[in-house]
């Protein structure tokens, strides 16, 4: 066996003696611990607390962590240095924002207005959704390719595979009139219909 104290069997005035020694001594928190069997670092520091005892006489440990300070000189003709400019990538310069480099970013009202004015833009009704666009021919899908719309209309004589064939941005599958058909916002009564669905599911 070990000549060590037990903590957990030793008196506590016996215990609390031998603590107030080794905490003189300017030994650790783990060389406390390491002197007594069954006892961890926190519970010797436990119990310290409880004593009101400092480690090391309460002054700091040399070459703990932390910063050295600096000695702040008097000399206040030094002025900071400005930061230097932040450089912004060419990726960022072409496209300002990332609906691309052609649209203003959303928060230029007035830019985003003058856009919206300058293209007049082609509505199409819900009924004549299937209808080619006037001014445009329906190409067939040996025509079709990435740069041309996908949306099926119903061609000259109403049989015909036709489609679109109006150009179209390259992450989209419609132009610009078919996709404001194909996404709209669902009514009230239509998100009523969702929400109840939800509830009874």
């Amino acid at each position: 066996m070990s000549d060590l104290p037990d903590w957990t069997r030793i008196p506590p005035a016996e215990r609390d003696r031998l603590l107030v020694s080794y905490c003189r001594a300017g030994l650790t928190a783990q060389a406390i611990a390491n002197k007594f069997l069954n006892c961890s670092r926190s519970a010797a520091i436990g119990r310290l607390h409880r004593l009101k005892l400092k480690l090391n006489n309460g002054e700091p440990r040399p070459g703990g962590p932390g910063r050295t300070p600096v000695a702040v000189s008097q000399d206040s003709s030094r002025t900071l240095k400005p930061a230097p400019a932040r450089r912004v990538s060419k990726l960022v310069q072409q496209t300002s924002s990332w609906r691309g480099a052609n649209n203003p970013p959303a928060t230029d009202f007035k830019a985003r207005a003058e856009q919206r004015a300058a293209s007049p833009g082609i509505v199409i009704k819900r009924e004549n959704a299937f209808d080619p666009i006037p001014g445009t021919t329906p190409i067939s899908l040996l025509d079709l390719n990435s740069t041309t719309c996908r949306w099926m209309v119903n061609g000259v004589h109403g049989r015909d595979d036709l489609f679109c064939g109006q150009p179209k941005e390259i992450e989209h599958s419609y132009c610009a009139c078919h996709r404001a058909i194909a996404h709209l916002p669902p009514t009230i009564r239509q998100r009523a219909g969702l929400r109840s669905a939800e509830r009874i599911s």
